[in-house]
């Protein structure tokens, strides 16, 4: 074999290694959701659970069985936008169970102040493009907003209510393809349109 074609060779084999050794990398993935939080259909709801949902098991949990201590919500979501997927993203099957029964706020209204709360939130939902799926299952709290506290209204108006927590991809409904991943979360709802956005971040390794 002359030089030229030793170098060929060389390098064939070199491309070779390279690609057996290509494996999983880990990146930032974000998502963005806006939509519209209702409460869940009778069917999706279980009272004999506090009223969670009952449509994964992960938000199947209240603190109590006594009906109305959780509250079951589907976001219905209008756009999705981000790198969580690869592709034009579609994000469904977005239900929250809001557990209204552990509040951090536990000392009481003062006088007639404004009620302190704030409420943990389970939820799920799957993001898909057409090449990726990824189900993601959220551990996160709503903080309710209120302004215009006077002397004739010293309750003040809850407008709206701000978010957080994080998130993890479930192993329940398998990723495809093979993914691990976990981040952080934002967002807020409007009581008077039920309009609510959320904002996820994170790292995802596939």
């Amino acid at each position: 074999m002359n030089r030229f074609g030793g170098v060929i060779c060389a390098a064939i084999l070199l491309f070779a290694g390279t690609a057996l050794a290509a494996g999983p990398t880990t990146h930032t993935r974000t998502l963005n959701v806006t939509g519209v939080l209702m409460p869940a259909a009778p069917g999706d709801v279980d009272n004999a659970e506090g009223g969670a949902c009952n449509v994964d098991p992960w938000v199947h949990k209240c603190s109590s069985t006594a009906p109305g201590t959780c509250q079951c919500g589907e976001i219905t979501v209008s756009k999705a936008s981000g790198s969580m997927d690869t592709g034009k993203q579609t994000v469904s099957n977005f239900f929250v169970t809001i557990d209204q029964n552990l509040n951090p706020a536990t000392e009481p209204t003062v006088g007639s102040g404004p009620n302190p709360n704030c409420s943990p939130i389970l939820g799920i939902l799957t993001d898909t493009s057409s090449t990726e799926s990824k189900t993601l299952n959220l551990f996160a709290f709503s903080c309710k907003k209120v302004i215009g506290i006077s002397n004739g209204n010293p309750t003040g108006t809850h407008v709206s209510d701000t978010i957080g927590g994080g998130w993890g991809i479930s192993a329940t409904h398998a990723p495809a393809p093979d993914a691990s991943g976990w981040g952080t979360l934002t967002g807020s709802d409007t009581k008077k349109t039920h309009a609510i956005s959320v904002k996820f971040s994170g790292l995802v390794t596939e």
